[in-house]
């Protein structure tokens, strides 16, 4: 808005003000009354009688009395937050016929008398928040035909009467959460036909009776999180066809009977984080195709069954982070093309399936952080095209030729990933270097014991069943070796033209009992490759007045970094 018009209306707002009364206490403007005077002892009487709104901050006055609105019949809304009113006359609202929004929030009251909100015949929303409430009598809500929304959230209430929700045939919302409630009378509910949001959160309940939703055939959002339950009747959910959202989370749930679900078949958002449970049954989520969002983190499972997620191929988001999850099977998110974030993190993790993601073409965001993972198979994300948030910290990655896969992969995609926090656990002199910043060459494994001596055979020579690296096949192939005597202490790599990169470890290995290399002292090694053998000889030498000498030399002259050059023998 320009400036000439903030004028003009700020014109027009104090002109009204001016031209109309208004309570000394309080601010008017058009047809809204705005009344904050700590120091006001009673509902004022000049209300203007166009006004439709009226509300009261932190007034002092205590009660409101009898037909103290009487003076006002237009209005349609009154509001009172933290105020110190503690007491409601009988028909405290009477005269008022219009009156569609009734809000009661931050008070000192503990109780109200059944006919404190008498005649109030056109309510439609009535908000009774975080006030003292310990009980409500069963015939608060007589005549209260519609009522739409009704808000009790943040009170210490601990039981209610069976009957309390007679009259609210129209009810669409139900606020219970954060009261004392311990159980549910099995009838409380069956008068709320057209209910469409119940909220039951953070209270006391252990358990539910078996048909206490039996007749909320209307609901779409059920909040139970933050209570005690933890078991649930199977056909607790049975009547619930038109639902939603379910809100199941920190909570006790041990165990889920298999059908419990199976009449959710317009479930979108279902949430079982932090509860104990350790398995999930086959086909749980098989009734509920358009399940778009689902959470199991913060449970206590250790495996997953193959077909816990068939049929979900609408799910978007799956979480199962902080559980303790060892094995997860190759095709356990084969039907979910259709996802876009994977929580894995904070699990048992230590191997992965190269084919686990191979569907998940859509997926953007993937956790495997906070597991047990040393390196990922080749391929593993050859087909997550969409891929750009990868957390893979907190894990103990061993930066050898195993890890050669997804040191490529990092680089390949550098330009679109964030969050890439990934570093070495070993081997030892590459521990805490940054993954995507070493050199490839440094991705080496020593030769082990049984391939002493010998030369790879060739593909076409290869038994069934032999075993060889396929990391350290695919760098033969481009050109270049990687020479190690069997303990990994001494690396060498080489390709076609020189040798690039050399590590010699001079302490001993632990436990190895092997004495370190002294001064004027020398010590060879014969180091093994697929491309043959080359002998390293290491010396230190100390001479008085100058700098220690180190040379290393290798069998055959060469043009070869560090003095090394490889012999095939």
């Amino acid at each position: 808005m320009l400036p000439g018009a903030w004028l003009r209306w700020a014109c027009f707002l104090l002109l009204t003000r001016l031209a109309r009364p208004c309570p000394v206490e309080c601010d008017c403007f058009v047809q809204e009354v705005f009344c904050s005077d700590e120091e006001m002892a009673a509902i004022p009487l000049d209300i203007p009688p166009h006004a439709t709104d009226i509300v009261f901050v932190e007034t002092s006055f205590t009660t409101v009395k009898a037909r103290a609105f009487g003076g006002s019949p237009n209005l349609t809304k009154v509001v009172f937050l933290n105020t110190q009113l503690y007491h409601l006359e009988p028909d405290a609202f009477g005269g008022l016929p219009r009156l569609r929004d009734l809000e009661v929030t931050g008070s000192a009251f503990s109780n109200l008398s059944a006919d404190s909100f008498s005649n109030l015949t056109s309510l439609g929303q009535l908000t009774l928040n975080f006030n003292m409430l310990d009980a409500l009598p069963e015939s608060l809500f007589h005549h209260m035909d519609a009522l739409e929304s009704l808000q009790l959230q943040g009170n210490r209430l601990q039981i209610l009467p069976v009957r309390i929700f007679q009259p609210l045939k129209r009810l669409r919302t139900l606020n219970l959460a954060q009261n004392l409630l311990a159980q549910l009378p099995e009838e409380l509910f069956e008068p709320l036909s057209s209910l469409h949001t119940l909220r039951l959160s953070n209270n006391a309940l252990s358990g539910l009776p078996q048909r206490v939703f039996a007749k909320l055939g209307s609901l779409k959002e059920l909040f139970l999180d933050g209570n005690s339950i933890s078991e649930l009747p199977s056909e607790v959910f049975s009547q619930l066809f038109n639902l939603e959202k379910l809100w199941l989370q920190r909570n006790a749930i041990r165990h889920l009977p298999p059908s419990i679900f199976s009449s959710l078949g317009k479930l979108t958002y279902l949430n079982l984080q932090g509860n104990a449970l350790q398995m999930l049954p086959a086909g749980l989520f098989a009734h509920s195709p358009g399940l778009v969002g689902l959470s199991l983190s913060h449970n206590q499972l250790k495996t997953v069954t193959e077909g816990a997620f068939a049929n979900l191929s609408s799910l978007s988001s799956l979480t199962l982070s902080h559980n303790a999850i060892t094995h997860l099977p190759a095709g356990i998110f084969r039907d979910l093309e259709e996802l876009i974030k994977l929580y894995l993190g904070s699990n048992n993790l230590t191997a992965l399936h190269s084919e686990l993601f191979q569907n998940l073409s859509k997926l953007e965001l993937l956790s495997l952080s906070r597991n047990l993972l040393t390196t990922l198979p080749e391929g593993i994300f050859d087909t997550n095209y969409n891929l750009f948030n990868l957390a893979l910290h907190g894990n103990p990655w061993q930066c050898d030729c195993h890890l050669a896969y997804l040191f490529s992969w990092l680089h390949q995609y550098s330009d679109r990933l964030f969050n890439i926090q990934t570093y070495c656990a070993g081997p030892a002199y590459l521990k805490g270097q940054v993954v995507p910043a070493l050199k490839e060459e440094q991705l080496v494994c020593p030769v082990t014991r049984d391939r002493l001596g010998f030369q790879a055979p060739r593909p076409e020579d290869r038994e069934p069943g032999d075993s060889w690296d396929l990391a350290m096949e695919e760098k033969v192939a481009r050109g270049w070796c990687t020479y190690s005597n069997p303990e990994g202490t001494v690396v060498l790599s080489c390709d076609k033209a020189q040798c690039r990169w050399l590590n010699v470890q001079l302490s001993p290995r632990q436990g190895s009992g092997s004495p370190g290399l002294m001064f004027n002292a020398s010590q060879e090694w014969d180091l093994k490759s697929s491309c043959g053998s080359v002998k390293v000889t290491l010396s230190i030498e100390a001479q008085t007045g100058e700098p220690q000498a180190l040379g290393i030399q290798s069998q055959e002259p060469g043009q070869m970094a560090s003095g090394a050059s490889p012999s095939k023998r």
